[in-house]
C-alpha cells in the first residue's frame, strides 16, 4: 500500500508549502473563534460549526476531536528519549516548555486581553509541537523538501508568537521572547541547514 505522505517526495518545498498552508488556515480560522467560546462545553464542535456555517475552506470531512480519551495519543507523544538526538527534538523541547511556562502565568492572569494573547500564544506553541513531530517521525535525511517548507513555516509561527508576547505584561515580556527570539535563530540555522544537504544531493 502507498503512503501519500512520502510518495509526495517529488514536490518541491513550495509545493509542500501549499499543503502545509492549508492547515494553517485552519488553525488561523480556529484562533479567530477561540476567545469567544472557551471553556464552553464541545468548544471544538461549536467552533468547527461556526467556521463551517461562514463559508471556510475547510474540508468537509474535518470534525473536531471527540471529548473521549484518545486511544492513539500516546503514540502521538514522544518519549523523551526518543526525542532527544533526533532532528526536530530541539523545536519539540522548546515550544513544550515555553507552554508549561506559559500556563502558570495564564492561570492567574486576569486582564483580558493579555489573557487572550496568551491564549493565542499557547494555541500558536501547540502547533510548533504538532508540527515537530512531522519532522520527528521521519528518517534522517528523509523528505528534505518537506523539512525545508515546514521549517519555513516554523518560522512564520514563531514571528506570530512573537507578536503576542510583545502584548504580554511588562514583568514577564522578556522572558518570553528571549526564548522566542533565541529559536528562531535556530529554526533559522535548520533551514540553512537542510538547503546545503539538498545542494549536495
Amino acid at each position: 500500500m502507498t503512503d501519500p505522505f512520502r510518495d509526495g517526495d517529488y514536490r518541491d518545498e513550495f509545493e509542500w508549502e501549499k499543503e502545509i498552508r492549508k492547515d494553517d488556515d485552519r488553525v488561523h480560522d480556529y484562533l479567530a473563534e477561540l476567545p469567544r467560546y472557551i471553556d464552553l462545553p464541545d468548544e471544538d464542535k461549536v467552533i468547527s460549526k461556526r467556521i463551517r456555517r461562514r463559508g471556510s475552506t475547510w474540508d468537509d470531512d474535518f470534525d473536531a476531536p471527540d471529548d473521549g480519551y484518545d486511544d492513539d495519543y500516546d503514540d502521538d507523544v514522544p518519549e523523551e528519549d526518543f526525542t532527544r538526538h533526533r532532528d526536530g527534538s530541539d523545536v519539540y523541547t522548546a515550544a513544550s516548555k515555553m507552554a508549561i511556562d506559559l500556563t502558570e502565568y495564564f492561570a492567574v492572569e486576569r486582564d483580558q486581553a493579555a489573557a487572550r494573547a496568551m491564549m493565542r500564544a499557547m494555541t500558536l506553541l501547540g502547533k510548533l509541537m504538532a508540527r515537530s513531530l512531522d519532522v520527528l517521525r521521519l528518517e534522517d535525511g528523509e523528505l528534505i523538501t518537506f523539512r525545508i517548507a515546514l521549517t519555513k513555516r516554523f518560522l512564520a509561527d514563531l514571528n506570530e508568537l512573537i507578536g503576542e508576547y510583545e502584548k504580554f505584561p511588562e514583568d514577564i515580556r522578556d522572558f518570553f521572547l528571549k526564548d522566542a527570539f533565541k529559536m528562531r535563530d535556530d529554526v533559522l540555522e535548520k533551514i540553512r541547514k537542510y538547503r546545503r544537504e539538498l545542494k549536495r544531493r
